[in-house]
């Protein structure tokens, strides 16, 4: 009896079963791992990145728990090192190009925008192949035209402009001295402001492209969301960044007058110009950075992640916005004071308030899911072969 069948008999308004998902990592462990990591990557040029990358899901997955039992990874670094130095090379194509030729350096931004949807739908493959629960293996089922679709109006818009500005505004022969940097000018503004007020849509058709394709056995998700909500996050979030410019030139002029009084009082400048130079750059970060990247984060995962799903099971995400900006406040106050030290800890405590506040609603048990998502996809092992990159790009 497949799925859809036990859906069908399931008597009408019972209650869906909720199983939260749980992640049991710490910050001291994970210090361990990230300190050693970096060490080895400075010590080898980096090309300890791809075993640092393994090292790191390996423990962020068997640290996650969905129904009482842990994800997993299954990569291979050898695999990843390909991505990491395809990824390099263009890297270095670039900007070796851009220091002997504007036009060399369009060639290298036209070839990363033809070639990297590609890639990036091999990462998503590599990456979902890769992962397990309950020994099931899951699968990316977006096809190559569907991330073409998806990433090449972005990416051509945000690079080829530059770069044909670049290519433009260097020696022409030919063309009358004053003519192009107006036109190169204009090819930056116009691609960026296409861009701009396209950026919502833009990471509409990625998000959905991702969030279509994600499956298990013949379970694949799919993506509720429309598209208007997220023009109302990015609208809500210029008016909290509008908020946030308010607030800090409010802190200045506090700033400007408490100078100004104590010069006229006579009174000590040197240290209330550093505290209050102190609270100036504390408020700006908070204001300008963790505010609003804080509010677009919760509004972004609670908005896509509540929105994805199927027939048989659905994700609902209730991260709140009051017990997560202080959070990263706190991670952000702590990660300048300790020169960075504290960083581990603060990627666990995000990772804790993201994934914790996640639940997993399933219209049966997870058991009928597993057992009949196994049945109907016996190749569930993977699907590594098929792909050519084991690029980490994320997700």
């Amino acid at each position: 009896m497949d799925i859809e069948t036990r859906i069908e008999m399931r008597p009408e308004g019972g209650l869906p079963h909720r199983h939260p998902i749980e992640f049991t990592a710490s910050g001291s462990e994970y210090f361990r791992i990230w300190i050693v990591n970096l060490l080895l990557i400075v010590l080898t040029l980096g090309l300890y990145l791809p075993w640092a990358k393994v090292r790191k899901l390996k423990y962020f997955y068997s640290n996650t728990w969905v129904g009482g039992d842990a994800l997993d990874f299954h990569g291979e670094p050898m695999k990843m090192l390909r991505g990491t130095l395809i990824a390099a090379v263009f890297l270095i194509v670039y900007s070796v190009g851009s220091n002997f030729s504007g036009w060399a350096a369009l060639f290298a931004a036209v070839a990363f925008v033809s070639l990297w949807p590609a890639l990036f739908r091999a990462s998503m493959r590599f990456r979902l192949a890769n992962t397990s629960w309950r020994g099931l293996r899951f699968h990316f089922a977006g096809s190559t035209r569907g991330a073409y679709a998806a990433m090449l109006p972005p990416l051509a818009l945000a690079l080829l402009p530059v770069a044909l500005a670049g290519a433009m505004a260097g020696p022409t022969e030919g063309v009358k001295p004053g003519t192009l940097p107006p036109v190169a000018a204009g090819v930056v503004g116009l691609g960026m402001a296409i861009f701009s007020f396209g950026l919502p849509y833009f990471l509409w058709r990625l998000k959905r492209y991702q969030h279509d394709h994600y499956a298990i056995g013949a379970l694949q998700t799919r993506l509720g969301a429309d598209v208007g909500v997220l023009y109302g996050i990015f609208i809500k979030l210029m008016g909290v960044g509008f908020l946030a410019v308010i607030a800090l030139i409010g802190v200045v002029a506090i700033f400007a007058f408490t100078g100004y009084a104590s010069r006229k009082g006579g009174g000590g400048i040197g240290a209330t110009f550093v505290i209050l130079s102190f609270v100036l750059g504390i408020g700006g970060v908070f204001l300008l950075n963790v505010l609003p990247k804080s509010y677009l984060q919760v509004r972004l995962q609670n908005l896509l992640w509540s929105t994805t799903g199927n027939d048989a099971m659905r994700f609902d995400s209730a991260l709140k916005l009051k017990r997560y900006l202080p959070l990263q406040f706190k991670n952000y106050l702590l990660i300048f004071l300790t020169l960075g030290l504290y960083w581990p800890f603060a990627v666990i405590g995000t990772r804790r308030a993201q994934l914790e506040a996640v639940v997993l609603e399933t219209r049966i048990a997870l058991d009928e899911i597993t057992q009949t998502a196994a049945r109907e996809n016996p190749t569930a092992a993977g699907d590594m072969a098929a792909d050519l990159f084991g690029m980490d790009i994320g997700l």
